[in-house]
Parts: C-alpha cells; structure tokens; sequence
C-alpha cells in the first residue's frame, strides 16, 4: 500500500512497506539460487491444521490502485522454513527468508476484514514431484481474526510420503460466531497490541493501515500481534532442528478456559501423537498471562517451564515463594533468603506500608527485604497492626545440602515460626511490652441459643481466656440477655488483643454486633488493630471433650500430667468448648502448652469477688480514662506502685474485683497496717528480692514452649537461687517475724526453691550459659547426653587426623616447620611459594593465589573438612536436642516455680497498696456488720492527683439510721464529681487499700452499678435513649440490698415529661422493693420534692453556692463552694464539672 504523504512514509512506514522491504521485520532476502517455482501460498487466516503452506495475505485495492501481497507474520515458537530445489535437485532449507515473488490471482478476492462465503481455489495448480495440488481457502465469519483469546501454534506435520503441500486441509476459524470474544477480551488484545508498538519504538499509529486513496483503515480488534513474527527470526539456528520438533504454547485471558478445552478436544483426534500430548499438557493452565512449555524431541519430553506475569520464567526460588503462598494464604510470609529476610507480591506491599521500607518489583514479584537482626523489631511492628506473620526459613545448611538429593536446587525452605500478637513470647525484660498489666490476650468465645422473645434473646456462653507469654488462663460460663451485658463486662475486664470465635454467620446476631463493636472502638483498642480469627465449625461437647482429652493424654503430656482430666471433668460444658478450640488454635503456634498445668486456671467470676461490670469500669475510669483512654489519670495509675511486671498483673486483677469476703479482706488489710507501723527485718529482705527481678511468669512460659535462650535461663535460674536463700527453712510459720498470716505463708515458703534449684545446677553451668555460651558447652558433664558426647568426639578425631595429615606433608615436602594456613574462612591450607608448586603431587585442590604463594588442599584434607562439616551440622541438632531436654527436666518444676512467682506477686502487691497508705491524707478503712456507708471528707482519687490546687472534701452517711437513698440537685456544681468519689473509694476500701477520707466506715458491697452520662451506641444500632433505659434495666435486674447504686440524670434521653416518668418510675421501684444504697442526680425538682414527703428513707443534697450582690443589670455573681449541703438547690448554675485535665473531666 502506498503512504499518504512521503513525510509520513519516512517516519513511520506502512503495514504493507513494511513488511514489503526486503529488511523490514528483521527479514533478510532470499538467497539467490532460490528456486522459481518456490513455494507460494495463498491468504488465508491462520491455518490451525497440518499444512505447512506458508500464509500471504492478498489485500484488493481499488481499481487505479496495485494489488500488494504481504506475507503472514510467523509464530514465536515455529521457525519457518522455505523448502527450495537447487540445479542439482536437492533440497535445502532456507530458514526464515523470503523474497517478494508474483503470486497467483485468486479467483475471489480475499479482503483483511471480509471472507468469501465459500471456499475459494486459486486459478493454478503447482505441480511439484509429480503431485498436482489445489490450494482452498476455508471460509471465515464477517469481522473474525485468525487469533482471538488463544493462539495455538503447531509446527507443520509432513504426511508419510507426500509433499507438505500436497495435502491441504481447508483452515477453521479458531472460534464460531457464537464463541466470539467479548469485549472485555478485546480490550485485552488492544493493550498487548499497543505495549508491542511502544516496544518498537511507535506510537498508537505506528502501523497504520491505508487503502488506495490514503484513507485509514480501522484496525481489527483480533489482529494478529506482529511481535510473534519479529520474536521468531531472532532465535538461534539449531542442528537438531532437522529433528521432527513440536511445541504447544497457551497464553490465557481470564475466563475462556472452558474453549480453550474444547478446541483442544475436537483437534486432538485429527493430529499426530505429539500434538496431542501437547494440547493435553496444556489444557490445565489457569494462571493469567502465564505460559506453560510442554516440548517433546527426539522422544524425550523436556521440562515444563511456568512463565510468571512479567513474561519471564519462574526462578526455583520464585517457585518455592508461590508455593508457599499458596499453602499459606492467610499469613503474611518473611522468607529467609541469604542475609536477609523478604517479602513478596502482595505481602512486600502490605510491608512497605506498615513497616515504611522499599517495594519493588524484581521479576514476577513485588518484593522488600530487611536484615536478618531487624526481624524482631519488624514482625512486632506487623503482629501490632492483627497481622498473622509466617517465617519461612532455610530448613537446609550448605553442608548437609552438598552431600544430599538436593545438591543443584535451592534450599529448602519451609515455616518455621507463625507468630500474632498473643502468640508473640517476647524475651524477658523486653523494652516492647505493651504495658506491665496488660499483656496481649486470646479469648476464645462459644454459644449456645436459649431461646426466650426470639431464638437468640437469651444464649449461653463459654469463655476460655489465655495470656501465652504468662501461662495464666481463665476461664467462664454465664447466661446472657438480649444486650450482652454481661459479654461486655469480660470484654472490658479482660481487654483481648486477639479473638477466636466460630466463622461468619455462626454466633447469634447480638453477639456479633457486640464482637465487632469491641474490635471498632477505639477505647478497647488504644495503638493495635485486634485481629479476629474464625473457626469454620464449633465442635459438639462429646467432640470437644476427646480432643482435649487427647492433648492431655498424649505423649509425654500422659505421665506427666495425667491426673489434671479429673479437673477438667468438672468443667462447665461450654468452657470444654471452647478450651478445645483453644487448644487446637494455639498447636499451630507451639504455645498450646500454656493449658498444661489445669490446676492452675482461674475462674473469671467467684463468690469471694465483687465483679465490675464493664459500664462501670469505664464509668469510674479503673483501668483506662475517659479522654484519651490510656492508663495515666485512672484508678489503676493511682494505685500500681509495683517492682515486677507479675505483681502489676495481680494488682490489675485485684482492682477490678474487690473482695466480699470480709475474712480475706481484713487479711489483707491488717498485712498492709502491719508494714506501715513497724515491719520486722524480713520486710526490709523481702522488698529488696523484688527489686531487680525478671518477669518470672514469662520466663517459665518461655521454659515449657522450648523458647528460652541459655542467657534467660541462666538470669532465671539465678533469680530464683537468690529467692530460695534468702530466708531459712523453718518448722513453724510463725517464726518469720510477721504477725500478719498472709505474710507468714510467702516468706516460709521460698526455701522450697533449693532443692529443685540444686539439681537443675548439678547439670548446667550457669557462668557458660550466662556468658551464652554455644549450647554444646552448657554443661557441667558432656556423658549425660550420650549422642552429644559422641559428636564432640568425632570432631575431636577429625581433629586428630588433619594433625596428621600435616605430619606427612611435612615429610612428602621437606619442611618440617610447616603449619596450616588460614585465609578469608578457608582452613588447613597448604601454602607454598610459585617456585616450589612444580614438585607438588597433581591431586591437590589449589585454592587461592597471591604474586608470590600459591595455597593447596590436599585430597584428604578436603575429604576431613568435608566430613567435620556434617559433623559440626549434627553436632548443633544434638546440641538443641540435650537443650530441649533440659527444659523439661525443669519444666517438672513447673509447680513450685509458678506458687512461689504467685507469693512473690502478692508481696508486691501488699506492698505497693503499702505505698498509697503512707499518702497524706488517706486512712484505714472500717469494715462492719451494719449495713451502711459512712465517708468522712472523702476526696476524689484521681482528681486530686492529677491537679495542683486542693480538693474540698465532702462527707456522706447512708443507712445506719440514716436515710438510704440521697437525691442531688443542681450536680453541675461539681456533683457528678462527688457521686464519682463515693464508689471508688468503696472499690479502694473493698480491695484492702487505705481511702482518700478522714475516715470510712462500710460494711461490704456486694456489686457497684452505675448508669452516668449520655453516649449512644450506633455501632451496635442503639440510640441513646435505648442505651440509658437498656443499662437501667440491668440495674434494676442485678441490684439487691448490699449494692450500691449511682442514677445520673435518669429520662434525660427523651422529653421532659416522659423522662420524669421514667426516673419516678425507676426510683420507687428500687426504693420499696430492691432498696440498695442509691445516690440519685436529677434535675427534676419536683420529682425531688415528691419522694422527700413520701418516703422517710428519702433525703435532699444539693452543691452549695452563694450569690453575690446584685448588680445594676439585675444579675448577680455565683460563687461555687463545691459543698454538699442538705435540701434541695434553688437553681442550677453550673456549666459542667469543675475540673479540666488529661483525666477526663472538662471544665
């Protein structure tokens, strides 16, 4: 086709021109003896059947223009061969060269875009060999393209005996008009076609098309990508290729997989056997953009090579790194490559984002690395965000690898650590700690429904709660309402980082909206994502009851610990449960050993502990303020002035269950009065062990997962070796010094330690492990571990023998001073100057050179080296192995270590409450039979902490013969602060700690409710109406006589009339039939003044103010004395609390 414009032709040539010149394309010219009557062939689309014919495309111009013929492009895979004859009737191959030749006309016109109807010969039949052959043309739909979503592209196949174009078959479209592609597919074929032009150097339009008078002519969406043509003539000849070769190529688009079956199907039958093999090997391709290679030659079948997205063939590694995603889709995989660990595909991505390190693409693969001594530091960034990270490391050494199966493929590899973030055992002492309380925590929850209004109102719930890094386990069973109250109060006592629940669409609606409300809101998940994980189905009891019998009863688990199924026995059904999902989660993990000790698990709730709800908790700000919910400013903050991490933990557990046992409590509270007036010596001893210690509850978990280092057990076990000498064994309790039993019991029993500690010493070293030494050096006798023994011993005599091996060189050269050579890591080199390396014997192995020496292994040197290798390899399993077992031996220590790391936690606590008493101004608490509370200049807690200027106290009595029930009005005037005070310095009083009063006298409190503020609950799909009347609800459902109860401006959540009801309502309710100790804040004062004239038990308190002198506007300035007085207020003018700080109260 002619250009349109000359200044155009210079530029970017025509399709036609292209491909017209005799070096367009990369095609050179035919030779000269090419024969006259060589092949011609005809335009067709391409020819999916056996013929060899090569394809012309004729294009028909208009009347004053040429005719043009240009040749089909080949496919990649095939090289084309033109078979000419010489003079001297020979035939040789002329490989991938063509000359433009006077072709025959064809008797109808074949068009690029339309197709004759019927098959088409050509007006000349050429007789070669005697054999006269007719050229057809097969029809092909209106607008169809010889390729579409696939292209199969076999090799010609010669018929026995005939010529290659005596036998031809008419050509099939690849696809009928019912299997053409959508347009989607299109799209596709549109974007390989322009990445080819732009890889040519063109643009859109660099192979534009035009007819006879310059017109363009619109591309075909399906033709055929000339890059294959130009790929094909740059491969390399090959004297084989005379050799019958065939090879089969599938480029896939998504979603057309079923065709590409069937294609493979109808042509199967009509090919050679080789075809066929093919076209089987390569029906199971699924990946996008993916190529599989299937090559048969001579009869041998080569290797399948996978293409990857980026074009280029899948590395061994690459290989290893997609298998392992595969197996492991859930987790966000490190692979250990070299010196450095990395991140692939959408995982490298994830990294770069989380992490603020480098993504890049590095052949099919997304990828970003970091150092090997980093990894710690990154994965506790990654299991921080709810990642589940996998390591995968080199399971292989170069040693073992060099005389194994695999000595020319990659390393293996595999996973060898899975971590989240309760299943992180992070070494002792370290600076990462979330917080001292508050270790990460996995909860496991189950369900059954009850029924009631709806199949889900009232379930049953099952609760299995563990901290891997400490060992300690609790556990529950409880009926719960429509609101899952009772589920919130766990939640917010326990706060887990991690959750383990039955999959989508298992638990009851309520309670997953309670669930994802907790891993939404900000308050229960201050700097961490909480990762949920699913189980697909929740065992039945009788499933769940074997599989934790097994786990006990397995192994070395079965004499061990045997007898702990007697305590399991007793178990509620729903706890067996979900202990059994628990345990079978955490196997995963290598810490499900934490459930070992049974004796040791904790019930959540018990009769001897008052238990906070959560509205409660965050009402009060025990754990956490209101503000930015962290520590500081809370009850907890106010009251943790512990020395050790575990004794922090105990406290936490303490606060936020006060006693209600009053023998337990006065225990407690006369062991804190005892230190505070006159301890005895052992006091001052014991306060000393504490300071410095590691977290001994972690480093016994670390102990029975088989994680500790040597260094960790040494500072463990010289930890406890301190404790067990520090007090002498004694006959009589009562002989330590102490009055207070609670303090007799911790420090009579710390000598137990020496024994255990004794024989743990007798086998290790602690001066070698402390200095962390190799594992093979630990111990004090090597013949204990008798497979370690012989290891050392074996190198020992390869040792021996390399000594003489250096004895006969030294005779074979004549030197008898010579010694061994060490350079750059390479040992027992032989080193000799140039001169003196022609007397040597011809089997040495030279190894290195400089100007003047040159360096030798001798044959058995190599061969000793070799085998030290394997040595040194076996020597470090064997030396895991003796370690692994010496973790065992003190793994049966279990028990003693973990009661006395239990006193130790409860002399921190004594003494940290010891702290807080010796305060100004805090004073014993009273405990009483009588029913009544009684606070003299009470002071709030945390208030008064937390702000410089002084607090003004305030004083209350109820019951005792005073009035039960107190109504406050104008609470703006620092009221809401005071009602505050009250519980918590109940919660102080009932945990054995002194209060913040002049003086308190109480008798015990068996729950504190509390339904303060206004806050709705969208995420849940509460209003803040239903929030209010649904927490005052469970008040009047959990209140009985000894409770203490705070109403704040109950009805204030609708309209003025209905919320008065509503409060009148409430009040006479718990007023005449449940009748607890009520603090009531209103600002009805009718309502006030009606249940003041109506019941004795009833009085009036409002917050003093006095009113200055009128001014000449009318008004009159307010003064706040922040004083309860009795009667009721005769306005309101405060404008909130009175106090603005980090701890939540705003001015």
């Amino acid at each position: 086709m002619a250009p349109s414009s000359s200044s155009k032709a210079k530029s970017q040539p025509t399709l036609s021109e292209f491909f017209k010149k005799p070096g367009g394309a990369g095609v050179k010219p035919p030779p000269a003896h090419a024969s006259a009557n060589a092949k011609k062939r005809a335009a067709t689309p391409i020819d999916l059947t056996e013929s060899g014919d090569e394809e012309v495309l004729e294009v028909q111009e208009n009347d004053s223009g040429p005719s043009a013929k240009r040749r089909r492009l080949a496919t990649p895979d095939r090289e084309e061969q033109d078979e000419t004859e010489n003079n001297e009737g020979e035939t040789r191959l002329a490989p991938k060269k063509i000359q433009p030749q006077p072709q025959p006309r064809l008797s109808t016109t074949v068009s690029r875009f339309f197709a004759p109807k019927t098959p088409v010969k050509t007006g000349e039949s050429s007789k070669q060999h005697g054999v006269s052959t007719t050229t057809t043309i097969a029809p092909r739909p209106i607008g169809a393209s010889p390729v579409a979503k696939y292209v199969y592209r076999p090799s010609p196949t010669k018929p026995t005996g005939e010529h290659p174009s005596s036998s031809i078959v008419p050509a099939t479209p690849l696809f009928s008009d019912e299997e053409m592609p959508t347009e989607a597919e299109r799209r596709l074929i549109d974007v390989r076609k322009d990445a080819f032009r732009k890889k040519l150097g063109g643009g859109a339009g660099h192979f534009e098309r035009r007819d006879g008078r310059g017109l363009r002519i619109a591309e075909d969406d399906f033709a055929y990508d000339e890059l294959d043509g130009a790929a094909s003539r740059q491969e390399d000849d090959d004297e084989d290729d005379e050799k019958e070769e065939e090879e089969a190529e599938i480029i896939e688009v998504p979603g057309v997989a079923e065709k590409l079956k069937k294609f493979a199907a109808s042509a199967g039958p009509s090919r050679s056997s080789s075809t066929s093999s093919n076209a089987k090997s390569t029906a199971g391709v699924t990946q996008k953009f993916a190529a599989t290679q299937t090559t048969t030659k001579g009869g041998r079948a080569r290797k399948v090579k996978e293409v990857g997205p980026s074009g280029q063939e899948y590395t061994p590694l690459e290989l290893q790194v997609k298998a392992c995603k595969e197996k492991h889709p859930d987790c966000l995989l490190l692979f250990e490559v070299g010196y450095k660990y990395r991140f692939f595909g959408n995982d490298a991505q994830i990294a770069s984002k989380e992490l603020g390190i480098a993504c890049w693409m590095d052949r099919n693969f997304m990828t970003a690395s970091i150092p090997v001594h980093r990894k710690p530091v990154h994965v506790k960034k990654l299991i921080a965000q709810g990642h589940k990270v996998g390591i995968i490391g080199q399971t292989e050494t170069a040693a073992l690898k060099k005389v194994g199966d695999n000595k020319s493929g990659p390393f293996e590899r595999q996973l060898t650590e899975l971590y989240t973030a309760t299943t992180y055992v992070d070494e002792l002492d370290s600076a990462d700690d979330e917080s001292r309380a508050s270790p990460p925590t996995l909860t496991c929850f189950v369900e059954s429904l009850l029924g009631g209004m709806g199949a889900d109102q009232r379930v049953l719930i099952g609760m299995v709660s563990v901290i891997p890094s400490t060992g300690e386990v609790t556990y529950d069973e409880w009926e719960d309402g429509n609101m899952r109250t009772e589920l919130e109060t766990r939640i917010t006592h326990i706060r887990p980082a991690e959750l383990l629940i039955p999959g989508k669409n298992k638990l009851s609606k309520s309670t997953s909206k309670m669930l994802e409300y907790f891993t939404g809101n900000r308050r229960f998940n201050v700097g961490r994502n909480i990762r949920v994980e699913r189980f697909p189905e929740q065992m039945s009891y009788t499933e769940a009851f074997a599989s934790v019998k097994d786990f006990y009863t397995s192994g070395e688990r079965s004499s061990q610990r045997g007898d702990v199924m007697a305590t399991l026995v007793d178990f509620p059904k729903q706890v067996i449960v979900a202990l059994a999902h628990a345990i079978q989660y955490l196997v995963n993990f290598k810490v499900a050993d934490a459930f070992l000790e049974a004796t040791f698990f904790s019930t959540f709730a018990s009769r001897t502990h008052m238990l906070l709800n959560g509205t409660t908790l965050t009402n009060l700000e025990i754990y956490r303020n209101s503000t930015d919910f962290t520590e500081k400013g809370s009850l907890l903050w106010i009251l943790d002035h512990t020395k050790t991490r575990f004794g922090s933990r105990l406290l936490k557990s303490w606060i936020g269950r006060p006693l209600v046992d009053k023998s337990i409590l006065l225990e407690r509270i006369n062991a804190v009065e005892e230190i505070l007036d006159d301890p005895p010596p052992a006091y001052d001893k014991l306060i000393s062990l504490l300071k410095g210690l590691p977290d001994l509850a972690k480093g016994l978990a670390r102990i029975t997962y088989g994680k500790c280092t040597p260094k960790e057990l040494a500072t463990l076990l010289t930890a406890y070796q301190r404790i067990g000498n520090a007090f002498e064994p004694l006959e009589d309790p009562s002989l330590t010094g102490f009055e207070s039993p609670l303090w007799n019991d911790i420090v009579s029993s710390l000598p137990r330690l020496r024994k255990p500690i004794s024989q743990l010493l007798e086998v290790i070293d602690l001066s070698k492990a402390r200095a962390d030494k190799d594992k093979s050096e630990l111990w004090v006798d090597d013949e204990q571990f008798e497979d370690l023994a012989n290891c050392k011993f074996s190198l020992l005599v390869i040792e021996s023998d390399l000594q003489e091996e250096l004895k006969s060189i030294r005779k074979l050269l004549k030197r008898p001073g010579l010694k061994w050579t060490s350079v750059a890591g390479n040992e027992y080199l032989i080193e000799v100057r140039h001169s003196e390396a022609k007397a040597l014997p011809a089997n040495w192995i030279r190894v290195s050179s400089t100007k003047t020496y040159l360096r030798f292994h001798t044959p058995e040197v190599k061969s000793k080296l070799e085998q030290r290798d394997q040595e040194r390899e076996r020597l470090v399993k064997e030396s895991e192995a003796a370690w692994q077992t010496f973790l065992s031996l003190c793994n049966q220590h279990y028990a003693v270590f973990r009661d006395i790391t239990s006193k130790l936690a409860i002399a921190d606590c004594l003494q940290s409450l010891a702290v807080v008493a010796i305060q100004p101004g805090y004073r014993k608490p009273d405990i009483v039979e009588e029913d009544k509370l009684s606070i003299v200049d009470g002071r709030h807690p945390m208030a008064e902490a937390v702000r410089p200027d002084p607090f003004v106290p305030n004083s209350v009595v109820m019951g005792g013969g005073e009035a039960r029930t107190k109504i406050i009005t104008g609470p703006n005037m620092n009221g809401k602060t005071f009602t505050e005070t009250i519980p918590q310095i109940t919660i102080l009083a009932q945990i054995g700690s002194y209060v913040p009063a002049a003086s308190a006298s109480l008798s015990l409190h068996d729950c504190i409710l509390t339904r303060m503020g206004a806050a709705d609950d969208l995420a849940r799909g509460h209003s803040t109406f239903m929030v209010e009347l649904q927490e005052t609800s469970d008040i009047m459902r959990q209140a009985t006589s000894r409770s203490l109860i705070i109403l704040d401006e109950l009805g204030r959540g609708t309209s003025t009339h209905d919320g008065q009801a509503i409060a009148s309502a409430v009040l006479e309710y718990l007023q005449t039939i449940k009748r607890p100790k009520i603090l009531f804040i209103t600002h009805y004062p009718l309502l006030a003044a009606e249940f003041a004239e109506e019941f004795e038990d009833v009085a009036n308190l409002h917050m003093a103010h006095g009113l200055g002198a009128k001014r000449p506007d009318g008004t009159s300035a307010v003064n706040f004395l922040y004083r309860l007085a009795p009667g009721m207020a005769g306005g309101s003018y405060g404008i909130g609390k009175v106090f603005s700080d980090f701890s939540g109260y705003s001015a």
